[in-house]
């Protein structure tokens, strides 16, 4: 009964935590697109060994896929449709900051771009507000470089809008899918806070001549209060600009923590590059109206070439402008959608490996299954000693779908294995102190002429009748279970194992008091047992050692299995889901192997004792 109770236990375990595992697959199983297609370069090797999608790595592409490839892609059967990518480069927009400067004189204007990682610490620029007369006849200063500004008169404030340069990447996209992919673009990139500046306003305390001595002291200057305008976006350029990947590396003990090293491409005055800018790539005619209207975090960083992480600087622009600007083999990556994978199955699986293996062979493109994907937290540390502190990003993970659900299978497989091997030597350690028992009455018929295959048969027969009660128990049992609820385990299987344990059980029995010691051993056993009720001796106290042993077995490597199982699923979003679904059905499991481990040092402690029955007494 208790071999059949731990079985059933394991199987019950099995189908709970496999059902709701794919309720939560299910309800992340398929996002907008289904493949993610990208040129063979554009795959980084780290990405490759750890089945991760870099989601900066499609806007650090440029070209690679013809229009005879995506053509070949929509031939396809099961492709309902494909959404190309051309990224064109990087633009230069400039942010323009407003500020009131209340009269005639020379001013400081110094402004620091806060919540940017590595950006410029701070922007200066020195302001002589002057009218014409003191402009055209004044003499200039080359150091610092000055801009000025012609005030109306002495008292009325004049407005100066102070310029920073920034960045920002064009992208084309096909019109009728530009919300769903830019969605999907920036979905997995931690986003940018929007440009927050702080602005100090000092005035010079003298005339134009004391400027270049005043430079690096303070009790030349004097603060004034900061009047600022809305800030306003600007085109500042019509070049293109490319700049070459960011480089990823990542030692085995580092991926398994989430951790990936950003190459460092050398040093500079503001610190390490990760990027060099390529060859300037067209014109881009994007311009020069005013954009004040554009979402404040879709606005660029500032010099990406330093920034390991590229967060929402993206401008999205139509296909054909963008492929009129690239040329042939415009395309940086596509995204596919299919039908017959609405759910998760063997079909869609196979189904989605097939076409996956499909456009490799005939465009030579680098396919990752999006289906059952999910998102992991990665951080991110420079390879660079003059390094911060790591950044946080979120990559995707490959196949987690598949992985959660053969890890629920793996975990039942292991369990059950356990929870036999502990059973078995439960059962047999109680065939060994019941067969101790018999070696009187077997020596008695040995005397009486008996031969041994006949005591064996006697012994197996009293052990069939010993367990049948427990056996018609367990037979009941698992009828009334299977009628009530369909077992991941067949009754066939488990019908197996009981039937094991019985003949191991009787043949243990059997084997135990028919067994005869000669010699030295006979002697040393005779003596020994002269001392010990009948039931105790060196086997049965073993035994008994033994089965308890593996009772406390089982309770330790099912508590570290289900600890390791569940580190393994807190990594990603979706594994984090899934492992909150199964907290109840563990503890459950758990409390259920702690019942079966105590029940069977319960019955080995119950039969040492019988035979101590009379030390007991005295």
């Amino acid at each position: 009964m208790l071999f059949v109770g731990t079985v059933q236990a394991v199987g019950t375990f099995h189908d709970i935590s496999s059902s709701l595992t794919q309720q939560k697959i299910a309800q992340s199983w398929r996002g907008p697109y289904d493949l993610l297609v990208r040129p063979e370069l554009a795959v980084s090797q780290l990405e490759r060994s750890a089945d991760w999608i870099d989601p900066q790595s499609m806007l650090e592409s440029y070209g690679g896929i013809s229009a005879q490839q995506v053509s070949s892609i929509r031939s396809l059967s099961h492709v309902t449709l494909v959404a190309p990518i051309a990224n064109a480069g990087w633009q230069s927009i400039a942010v323009q900051l407003p500020v009131e400067l209340p009269a005639r004189g020379i001013y400081r204007v110094a402004a620091t771009w806060q919540g940017q990682e590595n950006a410029e610490g701070t922007i200066v620029r020195y302001v002589d507000v002057t009218d014409l007369a003191h402009l055209t006849t004044g003499i200039s200063v080359m150091r610092p470089p000055l801009v000025y500004v012609i005030a109306k008169d002495d008292r009325t404030p004049v407005a100066y809008s102070l310029q920073v340069q920034a960045a920002q990447e064009v992208i084309g996209v096909p019109s009728e899918q530009r919300a769903l992919l830019s969605k999907v673009l920036l979905e997995d990139i931690v986003p940018t806070a929007p440009a927050h500046f702080t602005l100090h306003i000092d005035r010079l305390l003298g005339d134009f001549a004391m400027l270049p001595a005043c430079l690096q002291r303070a009790d030349c200057w004097t603060p004034l209060p900061v009047r600022q305008g809305t800030i306003r976006y600007q085109v500042d350029s019509v070049q293109l600009l490319r700049y070459s990947h960011t480089r990823y590396s990542g030692s085995p003990q580092q991926l398994a923590a989430g951790q990936v090293s950003v190459l460092s491409l050398g040093e500079d005055m503001q610190g390490s590059l990760y990027r060099t800018q390529m060859a300037a790539h067209g014109v881009f005619d994007g311009g020069n109206e005013d954009a004040g209207g554009i979402p404040p975090h879709l606005m660029p960083l500032y010099q990406p070439e330093r920034q390991p992480l590229l967060a929402g600087a993206v401008r999205f622009i139509s296909l054909e402008r963008a492929c009129s600007l690239i040329g042939s083999n415009c395309f940086s990556g596509l995204y596919v959608r299919l039908q017959g994978v609405e759910q998760y199955n063997q079909r869609s699986l196979a189904l989605l490996q097939a076409t996956a293996a499909a456009i490799t062979t005939h465009t030579g493109l680098h396919v990752d299954i999006l289906d059952g994907s999910s998102v992991r937290e990665v951080a991110i540390v420079s390879s660079s000693p003059y390094a911060g502190h790591a950044l946080r990003s979120s990559w995707r993970v490959v196949g987690v779908a598949v992985q959660l659900v053969q890890g629920v299978d793996v975990m039942q497989e292991l369990l059950l294995a356990l929870c036999t091997f502990v059973s078995v030597l439960a059962i047999g350690a109680a065939a060994v102190l019941v067969g101790s028992g018999r070696r009187k009455e077997a020596l008695l018929l040995q005397q009486l002429g008996w031969q041994s295959k006949y005591l064996f048969c006697l012994f197996v027969f009293e052990a069939l009748l010993l367990c049948f009660p427990g056996y018609a128990l367990a037979v009941t049992w698992m009828i009334v279970s299977t009628t009530l609820k369909h077992s991941h385990l067949p009754s066939e299987t488990v019908a197996l194992l009981l039937s094991m344990g019985v003949i191991i059980y009787c043949c243990t029995l059997a084997s135990i008091a028919c067994y005869r010691s000669t010699g030295a051993r006979k002697q040393r056993t005779s003596r020994f047992y002269k001392r010990r009720g009948s039931l105790v001796g060196v086997l049965p106290m073993f035994a008994c050692s033994i089965a308890i042993s593996a009772a406390v077995f089982l309770i330790a490597s099912d508590t570290l299995l289900l600890i390791g199982f569940n580190h393994e699923l807190v990594v990603t979003v979706l594994g984090e889901q899934v492992r909150e679904v199964l907290g109840a059905p563990q503890v459950i499991l758990l409390l259920l192997m702690l019942l079966a481990a105590q029940m069977t040092v319960g019955l080995c402690v119950t039969l040492l004792l019988q035979g101590r029955r009379a030390e007991l007494s005295l």
